[in-house]
């Protein structure tokens, strides 16, 4: 099947919003001065350092086709392309997938996989991709032909129901027991093989657990929330066995145009709040164990144009404020030189630094900045008036200290913690918090 280019077009509609603008020493002092008021509180809920020490919220380019990143040029926007692996059906093992309903792959069902087969194979796979033991970076099992719950497979995945159905026809077995058992035995086997080769990799499954808030038919209320339906979250529970033997989790963010802006903001924030969530559970030991890396599409699902910056908002700068420990650009190799320099790149260069300045102000550098009220609509963003130097990036990943307590840096960008405030004409502009609403919650590491 052939795939549609993403054309790039400057999606006017609507206009990337004003940030307001507050002297760099007024915003500091009003941030250093509230540092204190969390840790009154009792003790902060620890996390993961970061995978790259400094960088509390890292960008992932997750396009691997070597052509396509060099037009790209992602690399002079602080995006880290060579520690990032993706594996699909086709290129781990001996997945079993079905092309469609008569072309099977490996037999095409979880229950006739060869187990050992299936393991050299990754093992070789794994080496010819990732030839170095010590590999430390992430490591995306996208493996999304069947789910591994009987239930979730629906419309083009009820296949795999419909071929379960015809192979077990004359067997006394619970077809839900003996398909689950087997997806379970694949995905736990596999799992555990690549941490055991590549050990100081954050492996994960993508895209669970599944929120399943984008129903057409919902999206289009006024009264929407985008929270997850109780089933699906009932469902999650149920993969308390994935949870405990992944080291990261990628939830996958995809919009379509047709959602409007206020469902689009729902659907990335409770899609990021569920992966959160999964980690409250009582066999976990802390909150924020697993680092969390939603998989952003850049384009949308039907119209395949590339998100406008308020989606760019809705998703990157959601995973930001929700305390991600960074994101993956997910997406086929596509054309993307025009959008990365003038749109995608700039917004990127302005969170990593503004998560890195609200790090290094409330936390020491140890810790990222977190979101106080999930439900809120403040975000890290620098006033698009600040100008961001390498000189500054630098110098703020070091450590190397940028003035006297309470002072703003000599150099470099000043901070703006903003929320969205809608006017009557619909259009939306960004304004700075007040001094209550700025206080963040500290998620210190480990």
């Amino acid at each position: 099947m052939a795939r549609t280019k993403p054309h790039f077009h400057p999606d006017p509609q609507p206009q990337p919003k004003p940030t307001a603008f507050l002297s760099a020493p007024l915003v500091l002092l009003l941030l250093l001065g509230l540092f204190a008021c969390p840790c009154k509180s009792g003790p902060p809920p620890l996390a993961q350092p970061p995978l790259l020490s400094g960088q509390p919220f890292i960008i992932f380019w997750g396009i691997r086709d070597s052509s396509c990143f060099d037009r790209a040029d992602a690399r002079s926007f602080g995006m880290e392309p060579e520690r990032i692996a993706v594996f699909y059906e086709d290129t781990l093992g001996n997945y079993p997938y079905f092309i469609d309903k008569s072309t099977p792959v490996n037999k095409g069902l979880p229950q006739h996989t060869r187990l050992n087969s299936h393991i050299q194979k990754l093992q070789q796979d794994l080496d010819a991709a990732l030839p170095s033991p010590r590999y430390l970076g992430l490591g995306v099992l996208r493996w999304a032909e069947w789910l591994p719950q009987w239930s979730r497979n629906r419309e083009k995945q009820a296949m795999y129901q419909e071929a379960s159905r015809k192979e077990l026809k004359d067997n006394f077995v619970s077809l839900q027991v003996d398909f689950e058992a087997a997806a379970q035995s694949v995905m736990m086997e596999s799992l555990r093989e690549v941490k055991r080769l590549r050990p100081k990799a954050l492996w994960g499954f993508s895209p669970y657990p599944s929120c399943n808030n984008n129903d057409p038919t919902q999206t289009a209320l006024s009264n929407y929330t985008g929270r997850c339906p109780p089933a699906e979250a009932a469902l999650n529970d149920e993969l308390l066995w994935l949870w405990k033997r992944c080291s990261a989790l990628y939830p996958l963010l995809t919009l379509d145009k047709l959602q409007v802006e206020a469902s689009s903001h729902s659907i990335s924030k409770n899609r990021s709040n569920e992966k959160l969530t999964k980690q409250e559970e009582n066999s976990l030991k802390h909150y924020f164990d697993l680092p969390v890396f939603p998989m952003v599409k850049s384009v949308y699902v039907s119209t395949k144009t590339f998100l406008s910056q308020t989606d760019l908002v809705n998703t990157i700068g959601e995973s930001a404020a929700m305390g991600t420990a960074g994101i993956v650009i997910w997406d086929k190799s596509e054309p993307k030189t025009e959008f990365v320099q003038k749109v995608l790149g700039p917004y990127i260069m302005n969170i990593t630094t503004a998560t890195q300045l609200c790090s290094a102000s409330l936390c020491q550098g140890r810790g990222r900045c977190v979101r106080l009220d999930p439900d809120s609509s403040a975000y890290l963003h620098l006033p698009p008036s600040s100008t961001v130097t390498g000189k500054f990036i630098t110098t703020s990943l070091r450590g190397k200290k940028t003035g006297r307590k309470g002072s703003s840096p000599r150099h470099g960008p000043t901070l703006s913690l903003c929320k969205r405030k809608r006017h009557r004409n619909g259009h939306d502009t960004l304004q700075l918090q007040s001094p209550a609403e700025m206080l963040p919650r500290l998620q210190l590491y480990r």
